[in-house]
């Protein structure tokens, strides 16, 4: 078992209750800057001061109605949630902590098999089971021989639950052990609002809101790398099940390369989503969460308000040049940065975020 990592909105990004957000004055002075990794993977500068001239930026957020969103932009170190932060079902989303604590469990690769389990007779009716409650599945049968990487991938892009039954049997707990670990790794994260009550989601009472979400997701696709390989695909080849797609709308468009859907009665349409920003050819991660909307086409409607969300956050984003490059900087609200720790550095209040790519 690995060492639990947590990095939770509430240390790193706090979620903060805006509706609009207004850029800085125009200021041309010189800067000093310290350099940080943020999230596992970006490298970050922080500026005590704006090391070029910025421009004023007023962008609103466009929240959804119901308003249940979040947002982050981590190598910005940037981090938004809507004005109302309900606790409510999260359907298929819960599967992502299912992932995470497998994960903690079994380690692994994107190229690696990982180990294996082999179908009973039991897990075939847990098969039907969820069939005729109209769990997402992936047929499979008795005999058949499956493996983590292989299981992980059903899971995440088709959201098959009795591929999270097999998961959860693959880390020798119980049913009751793994939701358990489950409750005590969304502690660990910071998820304080938060609770699992099984590893699909079909419960009503897998309970969260968008800025736990949020928190969990960018923990997924920043320290566990085999996530952000698998959210990205459209669709999955299964020994059994054969090719079956995402649910994830739009995913392999618009910049959009992850990371999970959900939608039960209870819960309404609910996405993950972890959409690319192009600025001068540097690609900056961006993470919106949107809960609880209604309708038939609800996770269209939810893809839609993130979407939304993130093209207002690309009108806060600058291209400048630097002695070392030319970097991306945040130019929307101050009050979206908050400055980061690492083990080595400590950065104070800052006014400008960027992250820095060395271009030709």
């Amino acid at each position: 078992m690995r060492t639990l990592i947590a990095v939770s909105l509430s240390a790193a990004l706090p979620a903060l209750l805006i509706t609009t957000a207004t850029g800085s004055s125009p200021t041309t002075t010189t800067s000093t800057s310290t350099t940080s990794t943020l999230l596992g993977a970006t490298t970050t500068t922080l500026a005590t001061t704006p090391t070029t001239t910025t421009t004023p930026v007023t962008v609103a957020l466009p929240w959804p109605t119901p308003d249940s969103a979040a947002l982050a932009v981590p190598s910005l170190s940037v981090s938004a949630t809507s004005p109302n932060q309900p606790r409510v079902p999260i359907a298929s989303l819960t599967k992502l902590m299912t992932t995470w604590v497998v994960l903690q469990q079994l380690p692994l690769q994107f190229d690696q098999a990982g180990p294996c389990t082999v179908v009973t007779a039991q897990d075939v009716a847990f098969f039907h089971e969820n069939l005729s409650i109209q769990e997402s599945t992936a047929k499979i049968a008795i005999g058949e021989k499956l493996c983590e990487g292989t299981l992980l991938r059903g899971l995440l892009v088709h959201s098959a639950g009795d591929y999270a039954q097999l998961l959860v049997q693959l880390t020798g707990m119980s049913t009751a052990g793994f939701v358990n670990k489950m409750n005590a790794d969304a502690k660990i994260l910071g998820l304080t609002k938060t609770h699992y009550a099984d590893f699909t989601g079909i419960s009503p009472s897998d309970l969260s809101t968008a800025g736990d979400v949020t928190t969990l997701t960018v923990d997924l696709m920043t320290n566990e790398p085999i996530i952000d390989d698998i959210a990205k695909l459209t669709k999955v080849h299964l020994p059994v099940a054969g090719w079956l797609g995402t649910y994830t709308p739009l995913l392999g468009s618009d910049g959009v390369v992850g990371v999970k859907s959900g939608y039960t009665l209870a819960a309404g349409g609910c996405v993950a989503m972890a959409i690319n920003v192009k600025v001068g050819g540097i690609v900056v991660p961006t993470y919106e969460v949107v809960l609880s909307q209604p309708g038939d086409d609800a996770l269209d409607v939810a893809a839609d308000h993130a979407i939304a969300l993130m093209k207002a956050l690309r009108t806060s984003m600058k291209l400048v040049a630097t002695s070392s490059g030319r970097v991306v900087q945040w130019v929307g609200s101050a009050s979206l940065v908050t400055p980061t720790t690492t083990s080595t550095t400590t950065s104070t209040t800052s006014t400008t975020s960027s992250t820095t790519t060395t271009m030709p």
